[in-house]
């Protein structure tokens, strides 16, 4: 890729198109093209090389949370704020820490640097186990 596509791609929703800020609520998306199934793993190769996240807001109406607890909060949405069940589908959102860190391996490789707490989100809070009629697909 270059630099101006990856800056375009790391710095800004995907969403909204808006700066990702410090303190911002984000969560990963990424192109088909870039995802790989390898025949020894039992994953799917997002994270590895030449993959890169696109960033998208959990709200771009409101991309900083006053609700962030400094603790992950396992039964609960971060979105909706009801529990989450063992059947739920949810999805990782991340708070951004520094929206241009840059690698110290190599200077001209500009990224998000992300809180290593993880936080989840119902896929869908308005049918946490996606078990009614659902428009998101699952890759199986």
């Amino acid at each position: 890729m270059d630099d101006n596509k990856i800056i375009a791609l790391t710095h800004r929703c995907a969403g909204c198109g808006k700066t990702l800020g410090d303190g911002h609520i984000i969560t990963s998306a990424y192109f088909k093209s870039e995802i790989s199934r390898f025949d020894c793993q039992v994953e799917f190769g997002i994270v590895g090389a030449n993959v890169r996240a696109l960033w998208l807001h959990l709200d771009c109406q409101k991309p900083s949370r006053s609700d962030w607890r400094m603790h992950p909060d396992l039964q609960t949405c971060l979105r909706c704020h009801k529990s989450i069940e063992k059947r739920d589908l949810v999805q990782p959102v991340f708070q951004v820490t520094d929206p241009r860190a840059v690698n110290p391996g190599d200077t001209t490789d500009v990224g998000v640097a992300l809180n290593e707490r993880i936080y989840f989100v119902h896929a869908d809070c308005t049918n946490p186990g996606l078990n009614k009629k659902s428009t998101h697909i699952l890759l199986t």
